[in-house]
């Protein structure tokens, strides 16, 4: 009776191990991350204390600026969770672009980056740059101020 008791626990068990699914990849659809206008510099990056991690599994998101309607908001860090398997934080990225800044939010690795309203409304106005800038570049091309001394030097 014992026997025929743990071949049926065997069988069950082994039937339980069979049926269990092996892991699979899980897709995680995180929104878009918008990349955006700021009409000044950023003001410089924050010293921040990190708080005790939560968990092993968590990772600190370092603090950073963020553009909102017509001012800089800072957004301070935190632990969290990667959104998926393997995912990397991207830190906020500023680029100057003519007058303004391209403003690119924290966001994960795998997130998709998208041109927010303004930046494709500013991008198709000045043709993907400042014209003031273009216009410096074409005034100083070929006209380096170390080029001219050198070419005064020359002549003496």
């Amino acid at each position: 009776m014992l026997t025929r008791s743990l071949q049926s626990v065997l069988l069950a068990a082994s039937l339980g191990l069979v049926a269990v699914p092996a892991p699979a990849q899980i897709h995680v659809d995180l929104p878009g991350v918008e990349i955006r206008i700021g009409h000044s510099a950023p003001p410089p990056m924050r010293r921040e204390s990190r708080a005790r991690r939560p968990g092993a599994d968590y990772v600190w998101l370092g603090g950073g600026w963020d553009w909102e309607g017509n001012d800089w908001v800072w957004v301070p860090g935190r632990w969290e969770r990667p959104a998926y398997n393997k995912a990397k934080w991207v830190a906020p990225r500023y680029q100057r672009e003519g007058e303004v800044w391209r403003v690119e939010p924290g966001h994960w690795s795998g997130q998709r980056v998208v041109e927010g309203e303004d930046y494709r409304r500013w991008y198709s106005e000045h043709g993907g740059r400042d014209k003031k800038d273009k216009k410096d570049k074409k005034d100083k091309k070929g006209h380096g101020h170390d080029q001219d001394k050198r070419n005064d030097h020359d002549s003496r």
